[in-house]
């Protein structure tokens, strides 16, 4: 099963064999929400591929406690080019601005500071690229979002004694679910 210009790992391919049901059932729902709210425009593909993916990468974070390569780095020219489709210079220039801060902040911070992996600032760029096309606001929130929940995901644990602090929690479920929530809430 080939799914990506770069082979992908028999782990990886494990999982979106074994789960390809609920892959399918959940980026239809979530697909469905985001059409919903974005509606007939011009970026609507962009944002629907980039779901599927996201999707696709929340179940392997979840399984595998990592988001391979095979599948973060073919998506970035892949979602470039639909998110540039619809003319807007000024949101193109700003999704590919936010693209670059949001992978160059998440590899400092993976590099510098721990707590994310590499894999979690590569997915950054892609959601930086998705959000950054909507506007600077839906980047904060959907950044916000998504630290505070792992944060508090991650106290929960330590206080219900369910984990350590040095216990793994998978970050890559958090950055990418705020950002689906974010475009849901705010659309185009």
């Amino acid at each position: 099963m080939r799914i990506s210009p770069i082979p992908l790992d028999g782990d990886t391919v494990g999982v979106l064999r074994r789960d390809w049901q609920a892959i399918a059932v959940a980026s239809a729902i979530t697909g469905a929400a985001v059409a919903w709210r974005v509606g007939l425009h011009a970026v609507l593909p962009a944002f629907l591929a980039f779901t599927l993916l996201a999707v696709v990468l929340v179940v392997c974070d979840l399984r595998l406690l990592r988001l391979p390569d095979a599948l973060t780095l073919p998506a970035y020219p892949l979602l470039v080019a639909p998110f540039a489709v619809p003319l807007d210079w000024s949101a193109t220039a700003r999704a590919l601005t936010a693209m670059a801060a949001m992978f160059t902040g998440h590899v400092l911070i993976a590099l510098l500071a721990g707590g994310i992996g590499l894999g979690d600032a590569k997915a950054a760029g892609l959601i930086g690229l998705a959000l950054g096309w909507s506007s600077w606001t839906a980047l904060a929130q959907g950044e916000a979002v998504a630290y505070l929940c792992a944060g508090a995901y991650a106290v929960v644990l330590v206080v219900s004694r369910r984990a350590s602090r040095e216990s793994v929690v998978p970050f890559g479920p958090f950055l990418l679910g705020a950002t689906a929530l974010v475009m849901i809430a705010k659309g185009v």
